[in-house]
């Protein structure tokens, strides 16, 4: 008597439901990862007040929206801001009417948005391969260095980064499975459009990208994702995004133009401005910035990417899913590096799709070459605490030559321009982060060689733990030198009964004051058109020296805020004509000057 097997035809594995439910330990991995998504980002959301920059610009219109009813039209300071749709806005306003205005409300959306990245890429882990993969690569998404500081951030880009992982698991899920297709297409579409709402056509031309690349090499994924161009699902994905566009081009004349000259088309050639080019950090910068934000997972694959690259990356047997990530990478990666601004977070989309490789990659490894970079991680983090050591003497020498870093300029000058004791909440960072990594690199080491790895794969994720909530604080301890919040605090009680606020300098780097002031602040030396390209501020808000002086003589307080550098200039101006002359706080790289006691 012999026993027989059955083989499962390709029809019957994509398309066909499984024949047996997901065991308790799919559900119990889901779980864990959502519950440490959960306490890594949500519980940290109060900590530390919000930037300057895009911090204040989105919580600051979400706060005046809240303030003004007017739900359609987000404002800084007055000043239309329609260069970004405005779903990130209304998702705070939702957290400010359940929470309060308060910053931790303010993270809230993001925050949420990076724990459902988090399960859509064990989602989609477990789609393309076992939920095992999906559980790896959702651990190495948490423990990225970029995941524990760009994703906290207040802007879209966590957000998008969700929605474009929710497309992805859409189409995969649409491609395996003939049952719910349609279904599953539709959410694709839905997906894609609050990604448009969240940040631009990106949205969608991401996704639609990656497929049109799988279907050029794949005749089955030509075949059924052809499906995704019916009628139903392009109204569905117009239906959602038009609306409030149809709104701003008919409310601000000229809006659409603005979108496809500046915030499209500029943004693809790379200018900031209609005036200026800006091409962001140079592209080997931008490339070994990555090499940080993905730590210690850079380190760790290195060793079999360079040595084993044959058998991790199988160059010809690609199949399917090995495709797709390489795709979505692809996808996003490519034209950030060699069109775009070259800004770090705008990659942020890929993320996800780095995460499902290097899981891959971790998975395909040699022994040795995975204790190779588990060693790897060990040694880095000895360096770390050396480098907690000798960081005053590493500061002093810097000299001011920061580079761009993938910062703005003005952020790594007041980042050398911090004193010690700043410094100082960076050691404790370093300290914590190079202890961890060593004593889990050796306990990944172990499990390495007990060939126990999924369990060094945890190890070693959970090794950034630490270092990734002492970076969280001290992000929070220096945020003094980009943020206006403790100028705010000083300055609310002594603005209750009138005066003016005036502040110096880009309107951007003034952004936190949109969120904590409570009242309009005045624009000194700035460009009207750069600083409300489109529509004009309900009040006029710009002004120029000479006002400054009318009001500095007045009956009511003046408070203004200069950068330490011009304080010198203003004092001389000020006491050549009135003697009248207050500096009444400092704050980071920032002065308050004033005309009370």
């Amino acid at each position: 008597m012999t026993a027989a097997t059955q083989s499962l035809r390709l029809e019957e594995t994509l398309l066909e439901p499984p024949a047996l439910p997901p065991p308790p330990t799919r559900h119990a991995l889901l779980a864990i990862l959502i519950a440490l998504a959960a306490l890594l980002h949500v519980a940290t959301i109060g900590s530390g007040d919000l930037y300057s920059e895009t911090e204040g610009q989105y919580a600051g219109a979400a706060r005046e929206m809240v303030e003004s009813h007017q739900w359609l039209l987000p404002t800084n300071d007055a000043i239309p801001r329609l260069q970004k749709p405005p779903l990130l806005y209304w998702l705070i306003i939702i957290s400010f009417k359940l929470f309060g205005v308060n910053a931790a409300a303010a993270r809230l959306p993001v925050a949420l948005g990076v724990v459902a990245s988090v399960a859509l890429i064990f989602l989609i882990g477990e789609k393309l391969t076992d939920y095992w993969r999906g559980f790896i690569a959702g651990l190495i998404y948490l423990s990225f260095c970029g995941t524990f500081l760009l994703a906290r951030i207040v802007m879209p880009e966590p957000l998008v980064s969700a929605f474009i992982a929710g497309a992805m698991f859409c189409a995969v899920s649409g491609y395996q499975r003939r049952r719910h297709r349609r279904a599953w297409f539709a959410g694709f579409w839905i997906c894609s459009a609050f990604a448009c709402l969240t940040k631009g056509l990106l949205g969608v031309l991401y996704p639609a990208a990656i497929l049109v690349l799988l279907s050029i090499f794949y005749r089955a994924a030509q075949v059924r994702y052809r499906a995704l161009l019916r009628w139903e699902y392009v109204a569905i994905f117009l239906l959602i995004l038009t609306p409030w566009h149809i709104w701003a081009e008919l409310h601000f004349p000229g809006y659409f133009r603005y979108q496809v000259s500046t915030e499209w088309w500029g943004h693809l050639r790379g200018l900031t401005d209609e005036t200026h080019d800006y091409k962001g950090m140079p592209a080997h910068q931008f490339v070994l910035m990555h090499l940080a934000w993905w730590f210690p997972w850079s380190i760790v694959l290195l060793p079999g990417v360079l040595f084993a690259w044959r058998r991790v990356t199988r160059p010809h047997d690609i199949n399917f899913a090995d495709a797709l990530l390489l795709c979505w990478m692809a996808v996003v990666f490519v034209p950030v590096l060699f069109l775009g601004q070259r800004q770090d977070y705008y990659s942020m989309s890929m993320w996800s799709p780095v995460a499902l490789l290097a899981a891959v990659v971790w998975d395909r490894m040699p022994l040795k070459l995975r204790a190779a970079g588990a060693i790897a991680v060990g040694i880095t983090g000895m360096m770390s605490v050396l480098a907690a050591c000798l960081l005053i003497g590493a500061a002093r020498s810097l000299n001011g030559n920061w580079g761009t870093m993938g910062a703005r300029w003005t952020a790594w000058r007041a980042l050398h321009e911090m004193p010690m004791s700043a410094w100082l909440v960076i050691r404790p960072v370093l300290a914590t982060t190079g202890v961890s990594l060593v004593l889990l690199s050796l306990l990944a080491l172990y499990c390495i060689f007990k060939r126990r790895e999924k369990l060094a794969a945890v190890a070693l994720a959970t090794a950034m733990i630490p270092g990734g909530l002492s970076m969280i604080e001290g992000v929070a301890r220096t945020a003094p030198y980009f943020s206006l919040a403790d100028v705010a605090r000083y300055l609310n009680p002594r603005l209750d009964a009138g005066g003016d606020a005036i502040f110096e300098g880009p309107f951007d780097e003034s952004s936190s004051l949109v969120f904590y002031l409570n009242r309009k602040f005045l624009l000194v030396n700035q460009n009207r058109q750069k600083a409300a390209p489109i529509g004009k501020p309900s009040i006029d808000i710009f002004v120029n020296e000479e006002a400054v002086l009318e009001k500095w003589v007045g009956a009511g307080a003046v408070y203004l805020i200069v950068e330490q550098g011009r304080a010198d200039y203003w004092k001389q101006l000020l006491t050549s004509r009135f003697h009248i002359y207050h500096q009444v706080i400092t704050s980071g790289t920032y002065v308050v000057l004033g005309n009370q006691l």
